[in-house]
């Protein structure tokens, strides 16, 4: 939804890679991402008819969004860490064993992505 009357950098962007998303909040990505589908799909006629860019913009928003969610969880992970849960918490909210959650955010690599 455009802000104050000015289409947002979100709403113009072409967009055929995730490089060509703007650094923008994850849920501005997802509806966009939403409309792309729909459109896609033929979900909904009343965003215009489909065209080639559609898909490729979908998919581009969806890496997009993918990598945000992930360096969220990141930060996410350590919050709660400092906070003061433990792995086997940490891990039931990820689904995920708690040794694989422990060890991959202990692991020196991801030490350096911090």
């Amino acid at each position: 939804m455009p802000s104050e009357g000015r289409p947002r950098a979100i709403d113009t962007a072409g967009i055929a890679t995730p490089a060509d998303v703007p650094p923008v909040a994850l849920i501005s990505m997802a509806h966009r991402r939403d409309a792309h589908v729909a459109r896609t799909l033929g979900r909904r006629q009343d965003l215009g008819p489909t065209t080639a860019a559609d898909p490729l913009a979908a998919l581009a928003l969806g890496v997009a969004i993918t990598r945000g969610v992930l360096q969220e969880q990141r930060l996410l992970i350590q919050a709660a860490v400092e906070q003061g849960s433990s792995w086997e918490e940490i891990a039931a909210a990820l689904d995920t064993p708690a040794a694989t959650v422990r060890d991959a955010f202990t692991s020196p690599a991801n030490e350096q992505a911090k």
